[in-house]
């Protein structure tokens, strides 16, 4: 029997890894033998996880109640409110993505067993199990099984994923022919936008919207850029961009921006009723309607508006809005010409005549890190206001959120000893958190304690853990960061409750020695 044949489980996985071993001996039939086994043991395996994941959330309804002990019963909290977090610090990635693995799991479970059954079989590939999932979340679940009944056989039978989508498409409208409309307001109320990182110091910013805001949006920015003069050296491309961004950050220079709000309302309120946020109005024929001619006319009236205030006398203190505050840390070597990269914060690396064009622009502080262990110590400042000054050195110290696996930027600044019971104001009782797991550090079964070399270690109701350090700014002075470095997730090494009640006595013992006790919530603002 060929690899490919054999079911999913040990015993593959063993044939798998023997014929691995010694892949020279192995013919190129062989080989992708080896590959397609290799495959259905992926799919067996991402599909365990997500019935796994599925228990775990059924274990913990919403509804279900806790507290932590000897609390306020106005602390008590829904226990299902922070599975995404204890999800989340197993796996290694954020709250929102464990939040949506959560969330599929649990249709899996409840609404569409055949496509977990197929999954876990190691018959259908992992992004047509998501497909199916995402493409009948609009439906009820009788709607979604029966969707389900007429993809699923073709699906199994290793049809091409394009061609999956569109059954799927083509299986709503017959199965739901009457919620085009709903399901376009359900998408249209869904909208949202995000940034991703690049490579070369360089991003992308992603939006999403109905057809006719994104159509408007992109014939008013194409002609815009058509409009400039032909001795712009920018390629067509690369005036879009450009004017996109000058748009979005309001750094366009105007005289008359009445003209310009004018016609951008009239747009507005062309497409408000589609998007969720506008009066009522007779449904669209369709989920698309006439979305490219209303995008014309809502594209050629902004362009009008535009073009009007353009072609006028620019006045540079009429720019509207302001431009946001960036950071970026840069060494001295690189302001003085050298090559080395820059950091742009929230983002990576720069090259340095971007890092030197910044800095020209912008205002200079001075940041002082420990060389041995790459904290940020200080922030200089042109005037001395202590609380602003705090404030700026924990949020340079810590980057980011100090939560695990969180990317977000800093929210709140969070007392670990709460201001309540004696904690101070100073930067080792102060951490920069986002705002959810400021609220997560008091959850029911969670504890946070602070190590001596500026660590949080956050330890989860079932015992996983995961430590947090601050930025360490030794990557920008060219020393290769030895100890501690970055958070890794640790399970429960023997008996959870056990690790948890150890680690807690420590947590108690550190803050009666310091004559506080830990728990409770923090002051505001902190």
């Amino acid at each position: 029997m060929a690899v490919r044949d054999e079911p999913v489980g040990h015993a593959l996985a063993s044939r798998c890894e023997a014929a691995g071993a010694e892949p020279g001996d192995l013919t190129d039939t062989e080989v992708l033998d080896v590959v397609a086994g290799a495959e259905r043991l992926v799919r067996w395996a991402s599909a365990l996880r997500a019935r796994m994941l599925g228990e775990f959330a059924a274990r913990h309804p919403p509804g279900s109640r806790a507290a932590p002990p000897d609390a306020d019963p106005r602390a008590v909290t829904d226990v299902s409110r922070w599975l995404p977090d204890q999800v989340a610090l197993v796996l290694g990635v954020s709250r929102e993505e464990a939040r949506g693995l959560l969330a599929e799991a649990q249709r899996f479970r409840g609404v569409l067993p055949a496509t977990l059954a197929a999954w876990e079989a190691g018959r259908l590939p992992g992004r047509t199990a998501v497909a199916i999932a995402s493409a009948t979340v609009v439906l009820d679940d009788p709607a979604a099984r029966a969707v389900e009944a007429r993809v699923l056989p073709a699906a199994t039978d290793g049809i091409p994923y394009r061609l999956v989508r569109e059954r799927l498409r083509r299986a709503i409208a017959r199965v739901d022919p009457d919620g085009a409309t709903r399901r376009h307001r359900r998408a249209a109320a869904d909208r949202r936008m995000s940034i991703s990182r690049a490579e070369e110091g360089m991003a992308a910013l992603w939006l999403g919207g109905t057809a006719a805001q994104a159509e408007a949006s992109w014939r008013c920015v194409d002609r815009l850029a058509r409009s400039l003069p032909g001795t712009d050296p920018r390629t067509l491309d690369q005036r879009r961009v450009d004017l996109a961004h000058q748009l979005l950050q309001g750094t366009m220079t105007l005289t008359d921006l009445d003209v310009v709000r004018a016609a951008t309302d009239t747009v507005l309120a062309a497409t408000a009723t589609i998007t969720g946020g506008g009066p009522a109005s007779p449904a669209p024929a369709g989920p698309t309607g006439h979305a490219g001619a209303d995008a014309a006319a809502g594209a050629d009236a902004v362009l009008a508006a535009v073009r009007t205030v353009l072609a006028a006398k620019p006045d540079p203190t009429s720019a509207i809005g302001r431009i946001p505050l960036i950071h970026v840390v840069v060494g001295l070597d690189t302001l003085l010409g050298a090559d080395t990269p820059a950091e742009l914060t929230g983002h990576g690396p720069v090259p340095a005549t971007t890092a030197r064009a910044l800095a020209a622009g912008g205002t200079w502080k001075r940041l002082v890190t420990d060389p041995l262990t790459g904290t940020c110590l200080d922030l200089g400042r042109t005037t001395y206001r202590p609380p602003d000054a705090l404030a700026d050195l924990v949020h340079a110290r810590d980057h980011t959120c100090r939560g695990p696996s969180c990317p977000k930027p800093v929210r709140d600044l969070d007392h670990h000893i709460p201001w309540a019971r004696g904690g101070t104001t100073s930067a080792d009782n102060l951490h920069g958190l986002c705002r959810g797991h400021h609220k997560l550090k008091d959850a029911p079964g969670w504890q946070v304690v602070a190590t001596p070399d500026g660590g949080l270690t956050w330890i989860s109701p079932c015992g996983w853990s995961e430590t947090t350090f601050p930025e360490d700014y030794r990557r920008f002075t060219g020393r290769v960061p030895s100890a501690p470095g970055s958070g890794a997730t640790t399970g429960p090494t023997t008996d959870a409750a056990a690790a948890r009640a150890a680690r807690a006595d420590g947590a108690a013992g550190a803050a009666r020695a310091d004559g506080v006790a830990e728990g409770g919530s923090d002051e505001p603002p902190f």
